[in-house]
């Protein structure tokens, strides 16, 4: 009979691979961790860098970009700051808590013309439903003059008003019909046309196309002239 003794020095070794291992999850989290990402959303300001904790957390980021989902320790509460780029003064900060498995997505902006730049935090439902598209429709237009309309050609929702502030979320399921439309509540005579989301955009149509399975935040915000303008960024 052999014997097995020689076995055990190998266990041993494999025991902390098996432990790693056992920590990794298959959607890139690694157990007990969330994903964060930052929104610049402030036109009349410029470039930002965002810190956790007083570390920098991620890449520059200019007005109209965000950064990548990036993995934080989860359970746990940070202070996040904002600086003016090559500048080492706060000018934004606040503090949240990020859940365990969790997405969040932070929002550099101002609430008026005059007012001081803001950290808003919100956490992103990105679960997926294959036969549908999540919407969730975010209004951090300071430089609008009045509400923004949101209505669909097709009538998968009901037409809404947003103001500064709102957060609306809808699923719909997309048909030829689908046409997704931004108008301010009040016009103003230099507004351009606003990008539409459509589920079958054409040539002849200011639009983008949305596509079932998907989750978007769909940011509406101002330019310095007050006029309208759409962003529609994936989150899976």
């Amino acid at each position: 009979m052999k014997n097995s003794n020689f076995l055990w020095p190998k266990m041993f070794l494999l025991v902390p691979v098996l432990m790693i291992f056992s920590c990794i999850k298959n959607d890139n989290f690694i157990k007990g961790d969330a994903k964060i990402r930052y929104f610049h959303s402030a036109v009349t300001d410029t470039i930002q860098n965002f810190f956790l904790r007083g570390v920098q957390s991620g890449a520059s980021t200019a007005y109209g970009s965000n950064s990548n989902y990036i993995v934080v320790a989860g359970d746990s509460s940070y202070t996040i700051t904002s600086r003016n780029i090559n500048t080492t003064t706060d000018v934004a900060s606040t503090t949240n808590k990020f859940d365990i498995g969790a997405n969040y997505s932070i929002f550099y902006t101002r609430k008026t013309l005059t007012g001081p730049p803001v950290l808003t935090v919100f956490q992103d439902d990105v679960k997926q439903n294959l036969d549908s598209v999540k919407l969730t429709f975010l209004n951090l237009g300071y430089t609008l003059g009045s509400n923004v309309i949101v209505k669909d050609a097709a009538g998968a929702f009901a037409q809404f008003t947003m103001k500064y502030g709102d957060r609306v979320s809808r699923t719909i399921k997309l048909t030829k019909a689908t046409r997704i439309s931004f108008a301010l509540e009040a016009p103003i005579a230099t507004q351009p046309d606003v990008n539409a989301l459509d589920s079958l955009p054409t040539n002849t149509s200011k639009s983008i196309a949305i596509t079932k399975g998907l989750v978007y935040t769909v940011l509406l915000d101002g330019t310095k002239k007050n006029e309208l303008q759409m962003r529609l960024v994936s989150t899976n």
